[in-house]
């Protein structure tokens, strides 16, 4: 077992909160065991063991991965979120959402597939969207033909109104 010693680092560590304020920009990978604050620009993957929060200037090109998640910026990649996700009324995600739950205001978007179901850990995350690899469909509306003057419709010449 551990001492009260090694007990006070690892809940230190777990609760320590991390901050990518908005004049800052990472190109590169972020892990971290503690939550983690996003306001400004990161090109790579994050991985959070507790919460990450996206603020409204916030900007993720990579996947996310975490325990739960609070977005309001933008995120280009798959979301993987082991508990609840929630996504504020100006949150744009472009990519897979994976999640145990999610809440979605008024005026969020997000271009891709969307799974909800529980999750064993943060492996099984990753296993899980990679285990699946189904074709993605594109909808199209369907155009829609306006008569033009020489086409009349029977059924309104036999009705009069």
């Amino acid at each position: 077992m551990f001492t009260n010693k090694e007990e006070s680092r690892i809940t230190e560590i777990s609760n320590s909160s991390n901050t990518i304020s908005k004049e800052t920009s990472i190109d590169g990978n972020v892990e971290t065991t503690g939550n983690l604050r996003i306001e400004g620009k990161v090109k790579g993957n994050i991985r959070a063991r507790s919460k990450v929060v996206m603020g409204s200037s916030g900007e993720v090109e990579g996947k996310i991965y975490a325990q739960t998640a609070d977005i309001e910026g933008t995120v280009k990649g798959t979301v993987q979120v082991e508990g609840l996700l929630t996504l504020k009324s100006n949150a744009h995600i472009k990519g897979d959402i994976n999640t145990g739950k999610l809440v979605m205001e008024a005026g969020a978007v997000f271009d891709g597939r969307c799974k909800m179901g529980s999750f064993k850990n943060s492996d099984d995350l990753e296993s899980r969207a990679s285990t699946k690899n189904e074709p993605k469909v594109a909808a199209t509306p369907k155009s829609v033909e306006k008569p033009g003057p020489n086409i009349t419709n029977p059924a309104l010449s036999s009705h009069q109104v």
